[in-house]
């Protein structure tokens, strides 16, 4: 079921999404009036939760896609039927705004979420430089059992013609992935839905953000304790921020941490936007520039 949680939507690109997804044999449902405004965000608060609630209860409803990302989730993190979700869980996809659901949904429901193109962001295309984002999207979340014993690993594929990652700490760690916009991440410290860091793998992505709000933001998290209990961190995009700028402030802040960090990793607001089960059990390899899943984030109804 397509939604408007934060933003307002583009029908153009939601209606491609939608034709794209029934050509693949899925039954897509847009919810009704997906094109409502309110100044930047798809309508008030109460149609936004009301909508997102609907979704949740909703027992033919299987996956949840927000259009889009853009302002307003952290106005309803507390309209959330977390209990609905956490007794039946569904898919549920997005990144940028949608960090602050992910986040939430990790916290109080416990439930795999999917850090992910959005149906305005790339999904609704699966041709040229969508394509990568596309086949890691569908590969994901219809994989149910990648594994066959414990032992088994799955290895996140990285574009062959995206973003080449590189380790700043070198090492291997395992945990939780958890994350998404920096933005958002700190947004949220200090209330009920903020991350749980402790032997997590942090990931973190921006976009359209100065150098010095980077730091700022970075700084907040490592005042707050977070840097000092993850386990390991994937450095995302950052478009838009001044790349010397960056490089110095990622290696200011990430270069002296006694856990495994690796940088460029193609997540975020890019078209090589690999999809990852956020709140999954991962294992990252710096030396090997490599993110592993351990688990199935996908449960098969079998």
């Amino acid at each position: 079921m397509f939604v408007a949680p934060a933003g307002p939507v583009n029908e153009k690109r939601v209606t491609q999404c939608k034709e794209l997804f029934e050509k693949q044999g899925f039954r897509v449902r847009l919810s009704p009036n997906l094109s409502r405004r309110d100044r930047y965000l798809a309508g008030s608060d109460d149609d936004r939760a009301a909508e997102l609630n609907a979704a949740i209860r909703d027992p033919e409803v299987a996956a949840i896609f927000p259009c889009r990302g853009g302002y307003g989730l952290t106005r309803i993190l507390d309209r959330i039927d977390y209990k609905a979700l956490r007794d039946s869980p569904k898919i549920l996809t997005g990144f940028s705004d949608i960090t602050a659901l992910q986040l939430a949904i990790a916290r109080k429901a416990r439930v795999v979420t999917f850090h992910s193109p959005m149906p305005e962001f790339s999904l609704h295309r699966d041709d040229g430089e969508y394509a990568y984002a596309s086949n890691a999207f569908w590969k994901m979340v219809t994989q149910d059992k990648p594994e066959e014993n414990r032992e088994a690993r799955w290895d996140i594929e990285l574009p062959e013609d995206g973003p080449k990652p590189a380790k700043i700490v070198g090492g291997k760690a395992s945990g939780r992935l958890l994350g998404g916009n920096l933005s958002l991440i700190c947004a949220t410290l200090g209330t009920p839905y903020a991350i749980e860091p402790q032997g997590a793998i942090l990931f973190l992505e921006d976009t359209g953000e100065a150098a010095y709000r980077i730091d700022r933001m970075l700084s907040q998290l490592r005042l707050a304790g977070v840097l000092d209990q993850v386990a390991g961190v994937i450095l995302g995009t950052f478009n838009g921020t001044d790349e010397k700028d960056l490089e110095a402030i990622l290696n200011e802040y990430f270069a002296k941490l006694k856990v495994p960090v690796i940088k460029s990793f193609p997540v975020g607001h890019t078209a090589h936007n690999a999809t990852l089960p956020h709140g999954a059990l991962a294992e990252l390899d710096a030396d090997a520039i490599r993110l592993s899943l351990m688990e199935s984030p996908v449960k098969s109804d079998d």
